[in-house]
């Protein structure tokens, strides 16, 4: 075996030049060894502390943005107490259609009908229906299977974006007559100019019952981020709407009112970013039943989100919503649900849903 000095030798070193070396190289792989294992305990530590702060960042009313040491808002406590509205199809009716009736000479099936219904518009302005008496002297919607001996064919008269005018229920009317004659049916039709007179007084009436109210909670200093209004909303149980804008308050099926966050985006814009300067919560008046007392579960939703988010509570002008403001809206909210009531459609109901659409 060959010796030290002649190791050294055979590479032109001396033996101490060959220690040396040795012991340099020594050295430097025991730093990188000791570099190596600094990095791994470094990344070990940080994971931990990402595991720490993911379980004391839980949304909650208890503690956003450093808010704590409050007991919780149970936001929707009382959603078992608020009755569920009754649910109905939407069938025609002559508050708010145009009805045309169609005398049937005999008993036509669903399926012929139909047939000549295929070139009727699908998504109208207005929206368009046809119902058939069936053996049971029960209206319903014409079904294949079904066997009719009257028609009533209805387009709406008006709903958010007007009355009807006279092209869109010229065209109806037009229709109307082609099934008739079709079918062999005798049909009334009603004259042109009062169908349009009939729009324009709804579209009066629901322009003064198409109330959307609002509350507002601003910050009381600074602005707040999205990601403390998304977990304030998703904790409260709420809903996201399918383009991000806003949050829903649902019961019972019922959208109650939404929830908007300055002009914000939950899915497309940034929620770390601070820059959201108010929450409003907007009631669709005439979309809610009144037994439901909506503008009361949204002040009082509004009264703990303001609390959770450390804000105060304003009107739509930005003045502060104080007592006698609320029972001002208030009185005002039980005149528009008695006109309506008075008017046949009530908020809430099938027939306010279409109209108020």
């Amino acid at each position: 075996m060959i010796g030290f000095a002649e190791f050294a030798a055979s590479l032109g070193l001396t033996e101490l030049q060959l220690s040396l070396g040795l012991i340099g190289f020594s050295l430097l792989v025991l730093v990188m060894i000791y570099n190596a294992m600094r990095i791994r305990k470094v990344e070990v530590e940080d994971a931990s502390n990402h595991v720490d702060e993911a379980a004391t960042t839980e949304p909650g009313f208890s503690s956003i943005d450093g808010v704590v040491g409050r007991s919780e808002p149970t936001l929707g406590a009382s959603d078992a107490a608020i009755p569920a509205p009754v649910v109905s199809v939407a069938k025609i009716d002559p508050l708010i259609d145009c009805v045309v009736a169609l005398r049937l000479p005999e008993s036509i099936s669903g399926e012929e009908i139909l047939g000549y219904l295929t070139d009727w518009p699908k998504n109208s302005l207005f929206t368009w229906m046809c119902e058939g008496l069936n053996a049971t002297s029960d209206w319903e919607s014409v079904v294949m299977t079904g066997a009719y001996t009257e028609l009533q064919v209805a387009i709406q008269l008006a709903n958010r974006t007007g009355p009807i005018g006279i092209v869109d229920l010229s065209d109806f009317v037009s229709k109307a007559q082609a099934l008739a004659n079709a079918l062999d049916a005798e049909i009334d039709l009603p004259p042109v100019n009062e169908v349009i007179e009939e729009a324009k007084n709804l579209d009066q009436f629901a322009a003064q019952s198409d109330i959307q109210l609002g509350i507002t909670v601003i910050p009381k200093e600074g602005m707040w981020n999205l990601s403390t209004i998304q977990s304030v909303a998703t904790k409260a149980g709420f809903l996201l709407s399918r383009d991000g804008r806003d949050y829903h308050r649902i019961i019972s099926n019922v959208v109650v009112y939404k929830l908007v966050a300055d002009q914000a985006n939950f899915l497309r814009d940034d929620l770390s970013k601070a820059n959201i300067q108010y929450v409003t919560l907007l009631l669709d008046l005439p979309r809610v039943p009144y037994a439901m007392t909506p503008f009361k579960i949204m002040l009082d939703d509004a009264k703990l989100l303001a609390e959770s988010l450390n804000g105060n509570l304003v009107d739509d002008a930005g003045r502060p919503l104080v007592d006698e403001a609320v029972s001002a809206i208030t009185a005002q909210l039980g005149e528009i649900y008695q006109a309506m009531d008075q008017q046949g459609i009530p908020a809430g109901s099938t027939t306010a849903s279409r109209l108020f659409s």
